[in-house]
């Protein structure tokens, strides 16, 4: 870690060390009275089968929120007191008041989390030493697919929390799922009165949001929510004009407190920004060198003069409509048996036509740039069917839950790979991107699943958790030639039957602190993800597995809480080439690393939110079949070691109703390649923010983002070894937001 970046990791540290004294105290002044609390009383459905955390971590601490339920880590209806894994919430009213308007600026606030989001692959998160298709994203609890290659932006305004699991997700979702799953929770109908909500804001890049949305309650046993937001950029970089419309809305129907009944739809379409990164110039040509933003083994660099100039070309294309229809039920048969159903429909088409790397040639001093087009035309339908029981077992309390998880996917890929062209690197001719040839590639899949959770009170205190899932899922793979000749040689059939469990212990013990011990696998596709596969890559599913200590605390009298965890996953038989033409299933990634949290309230109108994650993960005995180079030892791309993330609110200004924010960011440096020879450096963001309340119900805030205007190298995707993306500077915001 740079010198003049640890004073942030040693506040953090020092922070974390001193909670022992704070809980100590409060375990004293509790006089050693443990915490209770009912789940079912302690959460409110969502409409999907499940319970949705309703958690404040901003502002004001939300009162007991390890008492709030968490319905992406388990369907017993657990809280995250009782759940013993690492589980991360952020709530609509912190992501309105820190100006989140995506998913991915939300995510990145979590502790140990990094994101790219690069036009190809708007969902690309690192996590606990993974990235990509090792992050699972669920919308509402449903996997859509690989998330860097089905998944888009989606706007904030609309959802009422993102929650991230942390660790294998297998035994919950299926295939995926290594390092964490992130589910996007939308807005839902509620009978318990109308309200009203509605944002609007604008800043630098001509940046805008607008969001209008409301509950209405319509009878005894009818409810109506519906949201609509739209934002927009020119973008930082010329030309890289970006877009998204969200659409959601829900109808409940309860007719008594037994049964409920939600018809949904999600509707969104977008055009995500085209900038696909900055290329790498040579030390002799950079006469304007970026310093401090990457190091490179061959001492190329990055040049001031091209940092916001945009090499795709002018015909470009970005573009995805998708909705999703969807019916969930709920009927408590009686007090100890619940049914849960639901049916979705899930509709996408998505366009890529661009130029997208973009290579420095020294000889010419000209930016060589490729085309590439891909589309997909995406249908996905299943359904969830679970009941869940209360039951005893030898006299000790338990619930359990059982069910079937069925999908089929029509995937149909068509992609192809024009002649590119060179270009002046500062005034690049936009020109156009050529004819339309390529290879379309149908995939199908069928996947069935049983899945089982259990909950046992072994003691008042002690809590055992388990769940297993048990699949057959068959993939069906069909080339054609651009002539729409059918490829034998390169399309197969294969069924996986993956079977994954874990196992968790839990004790609840005095003035809330909870201990707690976990061991979890996971699978997923070996080389890709599971709709790139290939016949040359026909092997079976990477198994993973996972290790898990941690601790959660409050921090007495409502003030806080805290969150530690240590884990330890190792992912086996990654491809690996063993000679020329061939390739094994042979290499392994392990990560180990720490993460910490503090929601803390020092004072009454002090609000203090941080988090601290340390990761140390390698490849061991693995080659990169894409390039041969022999990475064994190496850490993976775009894993920080150190990530910290800290936040302050203060609204103590006597009757004046001001609040005052400022959040920290950084990240330590990382590696743009699995060679490792190109390094991101380490970078600092600082983030500022006042709001001001005009009325009860109206509020006007202003923002300023990367407030020291630091340039620095966000992502680096491996696919694209010359470029790299950068991160935006600083911009200011003004917005308005009402809630009645």
């Amino acid at each position: 870690m740079n010198s003049n970046h640890a004073w942030l990791a040693r506040l953090l540290w020092t922070s974390v060390a001193t909670l022992p004294v704070l809980v100590q105290a409060q375990a004293q002044a509790a006089d050693g009275s443990a915490a209770s609390a009912s789940p079912e009383a302690a959460a409110t459905p969502d409409g999907a089968g499940q319970e949705v955390a309703r958690v404040v971590v901003s502002g004001t601490a939300a009162a007991d929120p390890l008492d709030k339920g968490a319905p992406t880590a388990s369907r017993l209806g657990l809280t995250v007191r009782e759940t013993p894994a690492t589980i991360n919430t952020i709530s609509a009213k912190t992501m309105e008041v820190r100006g989140y308007q995506n998913v991915e600026q939300a995510v990145d606030s979590m502790p140990g989390v990094s994101s790219g989001g690069a036009p190809g692959s708007p969902s690309q998160f690192s996590m606990r030493g993974f990235t990509g298709d090792q992050v699972t994203v669920l919308r509402d609890g449903i996997y859509l697919g690989p998330a860097d290659m089905t998944y888009r932006p989606q706007n904030t305004f609309n959802l009422a929390s993102v929650d991230v699991l942390k660790g294998p997700g297998s035994v919950l979702y299926g295939q995926g799922s290594i390092a964490g799953t992130v589910n996007v929770i939308s807005r839902k109908p509620t009978l318990s009165g109308n309200s009203f909500d509605a944002v609007a804001s604008y800043g630098s890049f001509a940046t805008s949001q607008a969001g209008i949305g409301g509950n209405f309650v319509l009878s005894d046993t009818l409810a109506l929510r519906a949201d609509l937001s739209r934002t927009a950029s020119h973008g930082y970089v010329e030309g890289a004009r970006s877009d998204s419309v969200n659409g959601t809305v829900a109808l409940l129907w309860k007719p008594n407190p037994r049964f409920d009944l939600e018809l949904s739809l999600d509707y969104l379409t977008d055009h995500p920004s085209n900038y696909y990164g900055t290329p790498l110039v040579s030390a002799a040509f950079a006469s304007s060198p970026l310093n401090g933003v990457v190091q490179t083994a061959d001492g190329s660099t990055l040049d001031s003069r091209m940092r916001y100039v945009n090499y795709n070309v002018g015909d470009y294309q970005i573009a995805s409509t998708q909705y999703m229809p969807r019916a969930s039920l709920h009927w408590k048969v009686s007090d100890d048996i619940t049914i849960s159903n639901d049916a979705y429909y899930f509709y996408a088409d998505r366009k890529w036509k661009n130029a997208e790397t973009y290579s420095f040639d020294p000889a010419t001093s000209l930016v060589d740039r490729d085309r590439f087009f891909v589309f997909h035309e995406q249908h996905l339908s299943g359904d969830q069917l679970s009941a869940s029981f209360k039951a005893p077992v030898a006299g000790l309390a338990n619930r359990f839950v059982i069910g079937i998880d069925y999908s089929k996917l029509n995937f149909v890929r068509t992609r192809g790979f024009p002649d590119g062209d060179s270009v002046d690197p500062f005034h690049p001719v936009a020109g156009s991107f050529g004819p339309l040839v390529g290879r379309r590639s149908p995939t199908r899949w069928t996947d069935s699943a049983v899945f089982l959770e259990d909950g046992l009170d072994v003691t008042s205190q002690l809590k055992l958790v388990g769940g297993a899932r048990v699949e057959n899922f068959h993939l069906e793979r069909e080339n054609y030639d651009p002539d729409g000749n059918f490829q034998a040689a390169t399309s197969f059939t294969r069924t996986f039957k993956p079977k994954n469990w874990r196992l968790g212990l839990i004790y609840q013990g005095p003035a809330g602190l909870t201990p707690y011990i976990q061991y979890s696998t996971g699978q997923d596709p070996v080389g890709s993800n599971i709709l790139l596969v290939n016949a040359g890559q026909n092997f079976d599913l990477s198994k993973s597995r996972q290790a898990e200590l941690g601790l959660k605390a409050d921090l007495g009298d409502h003030r806080g809480e805290m969150t530690l965890a240590y884990y330890d996953i190792e992912r086996k038989n990654l491809l690996t080439q063993t000679s020329a033409d061939v390739v094994d299933t042979a290499g392994m990634q392990r990560s180990r690393g720490v993460e910490m949290t503090l929601d803390y309230k020092p004072l009454p109108a002090w609000n203090v939110d941080a988090n601290l994650a340390y990761t140390s993960a390698s490849y061991s005995n693995f080659i990169d079949t894409s390039s041969g180079v022999d990475a064994s030892g190496n850490r993976p791309a775009n894993i920080p070691k150190w990530t910290a993330n800290l936040w302050n609110s203060y609204s103590g200004f006597g009757n004046v109703p001001l609040e005052l924010g400022a959040g920290v960011r950084y990240l330590s440096d990382r590696f743009g390649n699995i060679a490792n020879t190109l390094v991101l450096k380490s970078y600092t963001l600082l983030d500022l923010t006042a709001s001001y309340k005009l009325s009860r119900n109206i509020s006007l805030t202003a923002r300023v983002n990367n407030a020291t205007n630091k340039t620095y190298a966000q992502w680096a995707d491996v696919n694209y070894p010359s470029q790299i993306q950068l991160g935006a500077p600083r911009s200011y915001e003004i917005g308005l937001a009402a809630h009645f």
